[in-house]
C-alpha cells in the first residue's frame, strides 16, 4: 500500500490519537465513522485539520471487531449458563441485580455530575444487594420457583440428583468464567489505550494492515482507496462535494457571517492613488497578501499561532446539484463517472473559471484558518469575492470547530497500573444479563451499503456530511480563554480584511467611501463573549442569533 505521512515533525498529533481512542471508548463513534466513510465507494473523506483519517478508520474497524468477538464469547457462555441453571434462583437473582446496577449506572451517566471516586461506594452497594438477593432466594426461592412451599435448598436435599448437583457446580464455574472474561477484556482495553493513545505513548506508527475477520465486515478495499487518495500529491484547488445544508464540511459551526454589495464610484483623476485594474483576481490576491502578512505578527496571538496561519482556496459544490448536472459537459471536471467518487482536486483551468465566474452549483472560496490550543480549537473563515465594472460583492463566513469531547480525551488521565478496569469489569459482570439483547444485536449487526434504486443516481453517494473530526466535536469550549480566542482570531483577521479592500479600491481609482460606510456597520456591532467556563460557543449581535455547537448527525441509511 502507498505510505502516507501521519505526523508533522515537531507537532503533537493529539487529534489523531484522541479519535483513534474514541472508537474504543465510544462504540457509537466508531459505527458512525464506518457508516459515513466505508460503505459508499463513491464518497470522499472531507478535510480534517491535523488528522490522519485513514488511521482513525482503521482503529474504528479494529474496535468493532474487538467488541464483536467479546460479545460473541459472552453470548456463548451465557447460553450455556442459562441451559444449566434455568431453574436455579441464582439466574433470576442475577437478572434482578443486573436491572438494579444497570439502572443506577444509567442514572449516573444522565446526571454526569459524579466523579470517578463515586464508583467504589456504588460497587460496595451493588455487592450488598447481591448478597441480599441471594439470601432471599435461598430462603424463599422454593416458593417462587419450585411451587412446593419449602425452600429451594431444603427441597434439593431430598430431590436433587447427582446430575443436578453437577449442573449447579458448572453453572457457578461459568459465572466466574464470565467475570474473568470481562475483567480481562477491561484490562486489555485499558492497556491498549494507555500504551498506544495516551499523551506519553510513543508516536503513532503507520499501521494500516487488517486481517480478515469472521466477526465484522471487510472494509479493506475502502480503506485502501482512502489511503491511496490521502497519499496522492495535492492538486491546484481542492474540491469539496457536500450533502446537506452546510457546504464547509470539516469546519464546524458557522459564526456571525455577513455579506455586502458595494457600488463602485470612480474618483476624479486628481484624487486617484493609482489606476490598477480592478478584477476578481486582483481583489483575491490583494486580500490574501494582507491576511498572510499576519504570520509576521506572532505577538498578536498566544504561542504565535498566527505564524502558522493557513491560506487556501477550494471549490464547494452540493452533491444534489452535481448529480443534477451529471450529464452535462461541465460535470466531467468534477465527477468522472457514476461508479467513481468526485475528484479530490480540480484542474487549474476549471478552478480558475469557477473563481472568476462562479456557477450556481459551484463556488470558489478562500479560507483563512488558524489551528490553536494544540488543534483542539480551529477557526476557519471563508471569503467569496465577485467584481464587475460597477459592483464588488463580498461574502464572509467564519466557522468554529470546537474541541474534541472530554470523553475521548480521558486517555490522558489513565494510569497504566490503575485498578479501575477491575471495578469496571465487575460492574459489567453484575449487569451482564440485561445487556445480553444488546450484545446479541451487535454480534449480528452489519454496516451495509444503503439500498439504492436501480438506474437512479442518489446524490448521497457522492457528498460528505461531516468530517471525522466533527463527529468527535463537543458542544462546549473547555475554558474562558478558548472562548476569548475564538473572537480574538476572528477580529484580527477581519481587521486586515477591511483596510486591504479599501486600499485595493483606492489603488484602482475608486472611492472607498461606500465600502467604509458598510464596513463600519459591521465593525461597530457589539459581539459579546458570554458564558462561564464550559459554556457553549454562543454569541449575540444584530446579524445572528445564538449559535450553539450542535453537530448534525449523519443522514440515516435509506431502506
Amino acid at each position: 500500500m502507498t505510505e502516507i505521512p501521519v505526523r508533522r515533525p515537531g507537532r503533537p498529533d493529539d487529534t489523531t490519537r484522541y479519535l483513534c481512542a474514541a472508537s474504543y471508548l465510544d462504540p457509537a463513534y466508531a459505527t458512525s465513522a464506518l457508516k459515513e466513510f466505508l460503505v459508499e465507494p463513491t464518497r470522499p473523506i472531507p478535510p480534517s485539520p491535523g488528522l490522519d483519517s485513514v488511521r482513525v478508520l482503521v482503529e474504528a474497524v479494529r474496535a468493532r471487531i474487538r467488541r464483536k468477538m467479546l460479545d460473541a464469547t459472552l453470548l456463548v457462555l451465557m447460553v450455556v449458563f442459562v441451559a444449566l441453571s434455568w431453574d436455579n434462583p441464582v439466574l433470576y437473582g442475577w437478572i434482578v441485580l443486573g436491572l438494579f446496577v444497570g439502572g443506577a449506572d444509567a442514572v449516573t451517566k444522565i446526571g454526569s455530575g459524579a466523579g470517578a471516586g463515586s464508583r467504589a461506594p456504588k460497587l460496595i452497594g451493588a455487592v450488598a444487594v447481591v448478597a441480599l438477593v441471594l439470601w432471599l432466594l435461598s430462603q424463599y426461592g422454593g416458593e417462587l420457583f419450585g411451587g412446593g412451599g419449602s425452600s429451594y435448598y431444603r427441597t434439593a436435599e431430598y430431590e436433587s440428583t447427582t446430575g443436578e448437583t453437577v449442573r449447579s457446580v458448572f453453572a457457578w464455574i461459568l459465572v466466574f468464567v464470565v467475570l474473568a472474561v470481562l475483567i480481562g477484556e477491561r484490562f486489555s482495553t485499558w492497556q491498549l489505550l494507555t500504551r498506544r493513545f495516551s499523551r506519553g505513548a510513543p508516536p503513532l506508527r503507520q499501521d494500516y494492515d487488517l486481517a480478515p475477520s469472521l466477526f465484522a465486515e471487510d472494509f479493506r478495499a475502502e480503506l485502501h482507496r482512502h489511503q491511496v487518495v490521502s497519499g496522492q500529491a495535492a492538486g491546484d484547488t481542492p474540491l469539496i462535494v457536500h450533502r446537506g445544508y452546510n457546504p464547509f464540511v470539516g469546519s464546524g459551526v458557522r459564526r456571525q457571517a455577513w455579506s455586502m454589495a458595494i457600488p463602485l464610484e470612480r474618483l476624479p483623476e486628481d484624487q486617484r492613488d493609482g489606476d490598477k485594474p480592478l478584477t476578481t483576481a486582483s481583489m483575491y490576491a490583494g486580500i490574501r497578501a494582507a491576511v498572510e502578512d499576519l504570520r509576521r505578527d506572532g505577538v498578536l496571538s498566544p504561542d504565535g499561532r498566527l505564524g502558522e496561519l493557513k491560506v487556501t482556496g477550494a471549490v464547494y459544490t452540493p452533491a444534489a446539484e452535481l448529480i443534477h448536472h451529471f450529464h452535462t459537459p461541465d460535470a466531467l471536471a468534477y465527477l468522472p463517472s457514476a461508479e467513481q467518487p468526485p475528484f479530490g482536486h480540480l484542474s487549474h483551468d476549471e478552478a480558475e473559471r469557477v473563481r472568476l465566474r462562479p456557477k450556481e452549483w459551484a463556488r470558489y472560496y478562500v479560507c483563512f484558518q488558524v489551528e490553536t490550543w494544540n488543534r483542539e480549537l480551529v477557526l476557519s473563515t471563508y471569503l467569496h469575492v465577485a467584481v464587475t465594472e460597477s459592483t464588488v460583492y463580498l461574502e464572509w463566513t467564519p466557522c468554529v470547530l470546537p474541541p474534541i469531547r472530554a470523553l475521548y480525551q480521558v486517555v490522558d488521565k489513565m494510569r497504566p497500573n490503575s485498578p479501575k478496569p477491575l471495578f469496571d469489569g465487575i460492574v459489567e459482570w453484575l449487569k451482564l444479563p440485561i445487556t445480553v439483547p444488546g450484545r446479541l444485536v451487535n454480534v449480528f449487526s452489519r454496516v451495509r451499503k444503503p439500498k439504492r434504486e436501480a438506474g437512479v443516481l442518489d446524490p448521497d453517494r457522492y457528498g460528505s456530511l461531516l468530517s471525522l473530526r466533527e463527529l468527535a466535536a463537543g458542544k462546549e469550549v473547555k475554558n474562558y480563554f478558548q472562548l476569548l480566542d475564538i473572537d480574538r482570531y476572528d477580529k484580527i483577521i477581519e481587521s486586515r480584511l477591511f483596510p486591504a479592500i479599501a486600499r485595493i479600491l483606492q489603488e484602482s481609482g475608486y472611492s472607498a467611501a461606500r465600502f467604509e460606510q458598510q464596513a463600519s456597520v459591521i465593525t461597530t456591532n457589539n459581539v459579546n463573549v458570554i458564558g462561564i467556563n464550559n459554556a457553549p460557543i454562543t454569541q449575540t449581535g444584530p446579524n445572528s442569533g445564538p449559535i450553539k455547537t450542535t453537530m448534525t448527525p449523519p443522514a440515516p441509511a435509506k431502506s
